[in-house]
């Protein structure tokens, strides 16, 4: 199961991290595209088609006002043809103006503006959500935050605060110790690597996780189970994904094992954590 993890990682360092590159061309008294709308965390680059241009999100040139944007920029001037002015990465949403502060340039039009949106992946779900604290350190301290901001698409099946507290004592704690061993592989166990809405879902489906287990769909006129764990709340949509909330921890099968997942998988008081 190292050898599994250890894979899945690699795989993980493959992706392309849902930041895009957006390029604005400057020339003779324009910026474009003028007006740019990008997502957070996105990297804005700014190339000379000729002349001497500057990228200034500092002061407005036109009436040396603030521009009060959520953060400022400015970079030097140069006149290299084909050559980056400026690039920055946009790691807080808002919406920011900027204008060439070379002699006369903002005032004959040369200005432009960035409406940056901020991000929803799978983790932020997570992160923002008051029932989901435990899993949100666990998905940090197994260091799979930044993987699953990739672009995905990501399913995750969400186990609440409550479901995790319903382990037996110390697991959690167990489990905390050992982060990108035991951890990694029960958190991978909940991540399907594509987008499956509760509309995809059939009884008797069977979903690839992340770490090369299958999940078992379940559903009848009591709702839906993914293998012992009842879906509460379905389609939470992100960027890259979508979250189903879930009132139990999935915990993969091994054999000849030796782990904190024995532990649950032997403990006759919750069977139902079994997979």
């Amino acid at each position: 199961m190292k050898k599994n993890i250890l894979s899945l990682l690699i795989l993980f360092c493959t992706l392309s991290f849902a930041q895009t590159t957006h390029i604005v061309n400057a020339g003779s008294y324009y910026y474009t595209p003028t007006n740019l709308e990008i997502n957070q965390g996105d990297i804005v680059v700014w190339i000379n088609d000729g002349g001497l241009h500057d990228v200034n999100g500092e002061t407005n040139s036109i009436t040396d006002e603030d521009f009060n944007n959520p953060e400022t920029f400015n970079s030097p001037s140069m006149n290299t043809a084909g050559g980056e002015i400026y690039s920055h990465v946009f790691n807080i949403p808002g919406i920011y103006n900027y204008d060439c502060s070379v002699g006369a340039h903002a005032l004959s039009g040369m200005v432009g503006s960035v409406n940056v949106s901020p991000s929803n992946t799978v983790v932020d779900i997570i992160v923002n959500s008051d029932s989901h604290t435990i899993l949100e350190a666990a998905v940090i301290a197994a260091e799979l935050a930044d993987d699953l901001s990739a672009d995905g698409p990501f399913t995750v099946f969400a186990p609440t605060d409550e479901a995790f507290n319903a382990l037996p004592a110390g697991t959690v704690d167990a489990l905390l110790m050992d982060p990108t061993g035991d951890l990694a592989n029960i958190l991978l166990h909940h991540v399907y690597a594509g987008a499956a809405l509760s509309t995809d879902l059939f009884n008797g489906m069977m979903i690839p996780t992340l770490l090369g287990t299958e999940l078992t769909v379940s559903i009848s006129d009591d709702g839906v189970m993914i293998d012992n764990a009842m879906v509460t709340v379905a389609n939470i949509m992100a960027d890259n994904g979508v979250v189903h909330v879930i009132n139990a921890v999935l915990i993969p099968s091994e054999e000849e094992s030796n782990t904190v997942v024995d532990i649950i998988v032997n403990s006759d008081s919750h069977t139902i954590l079994e997979a």
